[in-house]
C-alpha cells in the first residue's frame, strides 16, 4: 500500500493541548472535531501538518449551545475547512427547539460557505435529514450513522456522504446500505472506538476498513483508495483544497492521480 495514502480518519475527539508532533506520529490523516466555537478557538494558533481542526457546537453540550454565536461561528468557519461536531441529539438535555435553532443557522452559514461538515444525528436521523432537505448544503458527512433504509436513502438523494467507526461495523448490515462511492472512515474516538481491539487512539482505522472489505467484497487496499477517492470528490464538491494543511493537499494530488491511472 502507498504510504502516500495513509489512514484517513474523518471525525476524532482531541485534546487540543496536545502537541502537532505527537499527533503527527500517529501516522494518519485526522479530522478534529471540536464540541463548541471556544474550544475550536484555542486551536486558532496551531499549525499542523496532518490534523484538521473542526468549529463545532455538539447537541449534547449545553455550554457549547446557550453561548452558540451565529455570527462568530461564521467567522472562524471561514479559518477551517471543516465544521464539526455540530447536528442534533434525541438523548440530549438541549431541548430540541434550542438545538434545531442552531444547527438551522449553523446550515445557513454552510449553504453560503461550503465546508466539509460532520453532522451527528443519534436519535433524530429524520430532524436531520428535514433540515438538509430545508437548507440544502454540499460536503455532509452523516457520521456515525444508523438510519434504516428509507432514512439512508434519502440521504443519500440529499447528497450526503457517510463516515463509519467500529461501532458501526457492529451492524454490518446497516453499513452495506451506504453506496460504495459515498463510504468514508472515523474512529469518533474516544467513543466509538470503545470496543477497539485495535490501539484507541484517533486515525486507528485498520480494522475498520477490514471491515469494510468484507462488506464491501473487495480487498482492503481498494477500500483505502476509495476512501481517499470519496474524500478527493468532498474537497472538489466543496472547494476547500486550499485550506487544507499542504501534506493533506500533496495526498489528495495523489489520489487523483492514482484514480485516473
Amino acid at each position: 500500500m502507498s504510504p502516500a495514502l495513509p489512514p484517513l480518519d474523518l471525525h476524532a475527539h482531541v485534546k487540543t493541548s496536545i502537541p502537532a508532533r505527537d499527533l503527527e506520529r500517529l501516522g494518519a490523516v485526522v479530522f478534529a472535531a471540536t464540541r463548541s466555537i471556544d474550544e475550536f478557538s484555542s486551536t486558532q494558533r496551531r499549525r499542523d501538518a496532518v490534523t484538521v481542526w473542526g468549529i463545532g457546537c455538539h447537541p449534547g453540550v449545553q455550554a457549547a449551545q446557550r453561548d452558540f454565536d451565529p455570527e462568530r461561528f461564521a467567522s472562524l468557519a471561514r479559518t477551517t475547512p471543516y465544521v464539526s461536531e455540530v447536528g442534533l441529539d434525541r438523548r440530549s438535555r438541549v431541548p430540541m427547539a434550542t438545538q434545531l435553532g442552531t444547527f438551522r443557522a449553523i446550515l445557513q452559514v454552510l449553504s453560503v460557505s461550503p465546508r466539509i461538515a460532520s453532522i451527528h444525528s443519534s436519535g433524530a436521523h429524520a430532524q436531520v435529514l428535514d433540515a438538509l432537505s430545508d437548507t440544502p448544503i454540499r460536503g455532509a458527512i452523516l457520521h456515525w450513522w444508523r438510519g434504516n433504509r428509507e432514512e439512508t436513502a434519502r440521504a443519500v438523494s440529499l447528497g450526503c456522504w457517510f463516515s463509519v467507526n467500529a461501532a458501526n461495523l457492529k451492524f454490518p448490515e446497516s453499513v452495506a446500505m451506504i453506496p460504495f462511492d459515498r463510504i468514508l472512515t472515523e474512529t469518533d474516538h474516544p467513543s466509538g472506538d470503545r470496543d477497539s481491539a485495535e490501539p484507541r487512539q484517533p486515525g486507528a482505522v485498520n480494522a475498520i476498513e477490514a471491515s469494510l472489505a468484507r462488506v464491501y467484497g473487495v480487498s482492503v487496499p481498494r477500500i483505502r483508495r476509495q476512501i481517499w477517492h470519496n474524500f478527493a470528490c468532498v474537497v472538489d464538491e466543496v472547494e476547500v483544497s486550499r485550506l487544507l494543511p499542504t501534506p493533506v493537499q500533496r495526498m489528495l494530488t495523489f489520489a487523483r492521480d492514482e484514480d485516473g491511472g
